[in-house]
């Protein structure tokens, strides 16, 4: 039977196996990734984090979506398989892995776990721009954190209902004339000099998730940019509070950042052979 691990990083949660010895075939993760990531029905989680060999790093990350779809990057994913990587000693506390969006460092100190995710280039996204929803004109910034990332700001994130998030966050992310490949849709409220508070809309969850790692990145820098921001910038998900460090070059045109945040080992098990 397979084995799993449970692991959560501020509410995002995720189902951990390994692949190394490629046992399962893509066709079969995408599957697989459908019927245990299913609430109510199975374990439950936003995704499926699989292990696999690398031929240059000390192991590769795979993520597969709850629909079944496989997205290049995740942030508290990459924060969860690194907290697995170390407790099942196959990286020591400082460990470099492959994803489909690069090479990521990270550094396990706990239960917390901090990921180098290098630099992001910002003239590549769309800054200074509003877009409108049922009437409704919300100022954004797009940018690419590994996947990409829609910043909207509000004034009052509270006074959204959750079907109202989830219908512009869902539109939004279906604009493919805008956002030909999609988009992860998040909402951004300024509530402190270094300090936001943010709810992403994941593509491939199609769902509001309780946080979301390259959505926080994502969150302070267009924040940074647009209130002036000093970092480390603080962004509180529903779920919990990811750290975000972020250097500018000097032109503001990159951003070298750092996403930190806690991680927790919800249970390990084996999948019963109706599940697989």
């Amino acid at each position: 039977m397979l084995e799993f691990v449970k692991i959560q990083g501020n509410g995002n949660d995720f189902v951990v196996i390994d692949n190394r010895g490629k046992k399962l075939s893509d066709r079969e993760l995408s599957a697989l990734a459908q019927k245990v990531c299913e609430r109510r029905q199975s374990l439950g989680g936003d995704g499926l984090l699989v292990v696999e060999v690398s031929k240059t790093y000390d192991f590769k990350m795979r993520l597969f979506n709850s629909d079944g779809s496989e997205a290049e990057m995740c942030g508290n994913g990459a924060r969860c398989i690194a907290r697995y990587a170390q407790k099942k000693m196959l990286a020591g506390e400082q460990m470099v892995f492959e994803t489909l969006a690069g090479a990521i460092r990270a550094t396990v100190q706990g239960a917390y776990v901090e990921l180098d995710m290098g630099e992001i280039h910002l003239s590549e996204g769309f800054w200074g721009e509003n877009l409108t929803v049922e009437g409704m004109t919300f100022p954004f910034v797009y940018l690419v954190v590994g996947v990409p990332h829609c910043v909207l700001f509000v004034e009052d994130l509270h006074g959204f209902s959750r079907d109202e998030l989830v219908f512009i966050g869902r539109t939004i992310r279906h604009d493919t004339q805008r956002f030909p490949k999609g988009t992860n849709v998040n909402f951004v409220e300024k509530t402190g000099q270094s300090a936001l508070q943010s709810i992403t809309y994941e593509r491939g969850v199609e769902d509001l998730t309780l946080s979301c790692g390259t959505g926080s990145v994502a969150s302070a820098i267009a924040s940074a940019i647009v209130f002036d921001m000093s970092s480390p910038v603080e962004v509180h998900n529903p779920g919990g509070i990811n750290w975000v460090s972020l250097q500018f070059n000097e032109s503001k045109s990159q951003c070298h950042a750092y996403l930190k945040g806690k991680t927790v080992i919800v249970a390990e098990g084996r999948f019963c052979e109706e599940q697989q």
